[in-house]
């Protein structure tokens, strides 16, 4: 398990910063809300009763028959934490890595082998803030 956790975010939307989090001090996610187009992700510390991130990154955008769901956006989010938190053993730093946005989807099964075309790519959310509450 690496030293720090990286968020490619800070304070402000926008503002080039990343968030150095450190991992011993973590004690939980307490909850990932999906609201007003928004996903929050609240991260507990165990420095203080009171201690914690509050990670922010663009909500579901949805879309016929790609679309992630308020319920994948949560389950992706949790997955992407605790994949950086195991990720990069002896290392210093490993990155938050980015959830799905709008899933991939293929054209529609024809019944002939071979490559399979894609006709919406996926994306992915970026995390937007990341600020710290000691």
């Amino acid at each position: 398990m690496a030293n720090f956790l990286k968020v490619n975010a800070g304070p402000a939307a926008g503002d080039g910063i990343e968030t150095l989090i450190a991992i011993d001090k973590i004690a939980g996610i307490e909850s990932v809300v999906n609201a007003a187009n928004v996903t929050t992700v609240i991260v507990r510390m165990n420095s203080t009763a009171t201690s914690l991130y509050t990670i922010a990154l663009p909500g579901v955008t949805g879309g016929a028959g790609g679309g992630a769901t308020a319920a994948s956006r949560e389950l992706d989010v949790t997955d992407a934490f605790n994949a950086a938190l195991a990720a990069n053993p002896g290392g210093v730093v490993s990155t938050l890595g980015a959830v799905p946005a709008l899933l991939q989807v293929p054209a529609a099964q024809s019944g002939a082998s071979g490559r399979v075309a894609i006709t919406q790519p996926a994306t992915f959310a970026q995390y937007t803030t990341c600020i710290y509450t000691p």
